[in-house]
């Protein structure tokens, strides 16, 4: 494993350039010199030279593979954090009424289309009553209920209490429908100033032990899991294959009772040794002659229990045998008595390998997965080691690309990846589809998803064509902002080109709807400049770049003024006098509105409008 020695990074100041010989030339030399030593001098020499940077490379390449599984575990859990939050912000603005059972299940029946993962997703009124929709192997369907157990009770209580998502604990539902064991997220609805009830998505422990069977598949070599606690099991791709035996008394099983033998001998084998950055844990599992290093890394804020994620990789992968140590030195010896014109062969067959895999390690580190390739073997033990184990890391990678921000990402590592919170001046949008859950009643749950993902690529790249970044996703809305984490001077100017280019979209688009017999889309946009803080957000192990402030809300406020402005027409864009004073471009589109009052303020602002082209 990596020590901190050994993975201390350059600290040059930025500017300086480190001056580098080329390998193949450099090796030359150091091979004739070698001529000289004995064959014990060599092995030494060698052993030193790379052991130790071999080691150090796989260390890491698995410290990312473990990142980049827990990355794919959290999008399991992500998503439907920010479901319920969805939900929640529709009903508390009136929007859905809770008592209209159709129209919930509609929006309940939409929004587990975009969250597989999710087996029930109901509505828990004060009253005890369940309104909610279930997803199985023939489909969709709507159910009503009342709490009957305590362990219900006891977790609607709780999520009442706080003012946000709360995972609750794992336990079994014995119904003939399910027979699992299944873990709630719980947040609280707010409907007209009142408690309104518990909204709740399930996720069951089958669902995220296929998953993580999905995972293993793509990775061969490689078994993920997670910990409830450190003595059950959440998941497994065990667990997904056979099903173990679960209970009320029993809801995960133990570690020993997933037919994973390390697993099961995970916390015998002793203190664990810390690897790279602190929370993640190496250890060595042999059983016989076969072997595992199993990493673990603790997440915390899930209660009753952390949940622990890991993965087992074959300790072959770090373990580097002595014969195959022998060999390579006693053929570099033969090849050092041949010629200088023989070692120069030699070296450049060494350089090639490791030039490909600095030009993919720079594809990485610019975020350019498209472009990666796996890399052939070779005939150097280390270097065909270091290939099988970033080819293991490459399908990880690939489905990391979907969600990653890679512009804002890119905009961060040019900085220096630091990014403390501070002031900043901006300009903020927002947007909004007319009447989007109506239009949703009527469609499909597919059809709404594939509506909406084409509606954001069309907004997004207008966005990231002016250099903007898209903050999040609400529903049907959108928030974009300019000026950070860059400094753009031109921040206003740079939203109103977007603002325009996205109402020329939005008319082509309607016009190609109308061309397939589609009702066109309206859109609201709300645009408004202003001082906010501007940084990374959110909790420990997992926060987002964003931007938090009173200009977020007016623009969002700006967005909503569409309403009364032109309820009717396709496209409607609001700015507000304080973007239209920092614009320093083409003003001649943007009409005076003249004063308006805006909920939240005490006082009138004035509002432009950007009229259609």
């Amino acid at each position: 494993m990596a020590t901190d020695a050994e993975t201390t990074t350059d600290r040059r100041p930025t500017g300086t350039r480190r001056r580098t010989i080329p390998l193949s030339g450099t090796l030359a030399v150091v091979m004739a010199g070698l001529v000289a030593l004995t064959t014990i001098d060599v092995l030494a020499v060698f052993w030193f030279m790379t052991a130790g940077t071999t080691r150090d490379l796989l260390a890491r390449t698995a410290q990312l593979g473990l990142d980049s599984v827990q990355a794919r575990i959290g999008d399991r859990f992500t998503p439907v954090e920010d479901q319920l939050a969805f939900l929640s912000r529709q009903i508390a603005s009136g929007q859905v009424d809770p008592a209209d059972g159709a129209v919930l299940d509609r929006l309940m029946t939409g929004a587990l289309a975009g969250t597989p993962q999710v087996r029930v997703l109901s509505l828990t009124a004060p009253d005890g009553t369940i309104r909610g929709v279930t997803q199985g192997p023939h489909g969709v369907f709507a159910f009503t209920d009342k709490i009957h157990t305590d362990q219900e009770r006891r977790e609607i209580e709780e999520a009442r209490r706080r003012d946000e998502s709360v995972w609750g604990p794992v336990y079994f539902v014995p119904a003939e429908s399910m027979r699992t064991s299944v873990a709630n997220l719980s947040r609280p609805v707010q409907a007209g100033g009142r408690f309104a009830g518990v909204l709740r998505a399930t996720i069951t422990v089958d669902a995220l032990s296929d998953h993580l069977r999905t995972i293993a598949e793509g990775n061969p070599g490689t078994t993920p899991f997670i910990l409830y606690g450190r003595d059950r099991v959440l998941a497994h791709p065990a667990m997904a294959a056979q099903r173990p035996a679960l209970s009320p008394e029993h809801p995960l099983p133990r570690l020993d009772k997933v037919g994973d033998p390390f697993l099961a001998a995970l916390w015998a084998e002793g203190e664990a040794e810390t690897v790279g950055e602190a929370g993640l844990e190496a250890r060595v599992v042999r059983l016989g002659d076969d072997g595992r290093v199993i990493l673990t890394r603790t997440i915390p804020n899930f209660d009753p229990a952390p949940l622990i994620v890991g993965v087992e990789v074959p300790v072959a992968v770090l373990d580097k045998p002595d014969d195959d140590l022998l060999r390579a030195g006693l053929a570099g010896l033969a090849v050092l008595a041949i010629a200088i014109l023989a070692a120069i062969a030699v070296s450049r067959a060494i350089a090639r390998p490791v030039g490909a895999m600095a030009r993919e390690v720079r594809a990485v580190g610019s975020l350019d997965f498209a472009s990666l390739r796996p890399l052939p073997g070779s005939l150097f033990s280390e270097l065909n080691d270091q290939a099988r184990a970033y080819n293991t890391m490459l399908t990880g990678l690939r489905w990391l690309e979907t969600y990653v921000p890679k512009s804002l990402v890119r905009r961060l590592l040019r900085s220096g990846g630091a990014v403390p919170s501070a002031e900043r001046m901006v300009t903020v949008m927002f947007t909004d589809i007319v009447d989007f859950t109506a239009a949703a009643e009527r469609m499909p749950a597919a059809e709404v998803a594939a509506m909406l993902n084409a509606h954001f690529d069309l907004l997004g790249h207008c966005v990231e064509a002016e250099g903007g970044t898209i903050d999040k996703f609400i529903g049907d809305c959108v928030m974009a902002f300019w000026g950070a984490p860059d400094d753009q001077p031109d921040h206003a100017d740079r939203a109103l080109r977007a603002a325009r280019a996205i109402a020329a979209a939005i008319t082509a688009d309607n016009a190609a709807r109308r061309g397939r017999g589609l009702a066109p889309l309206r859109l609201r946009i709300g645009i408004h400049s202003g001082p906010v803080v501007a940084g990374n957000i959110g909790m420990s192990g997992r926060s987002g770049y964003t931007i938090v402030g009173d200009a977020v809300n007016l623009g969002n406020r700006l967005e909503q003024q569409g309403k009364a402005v032109a309820p009717a027409d396709e496209t409607v864009v609001l700015a507000s006098g304080e973007t239209v004073a920092l614009a320093a471009g083409d003003r001649s589109d943007l009409r005076p509105l003249g004063p308006h009052a805006v909920p939240g303020r005490q006082t009138e602002i004035d509002i432009f409008r950007l009229e259609a082209p």
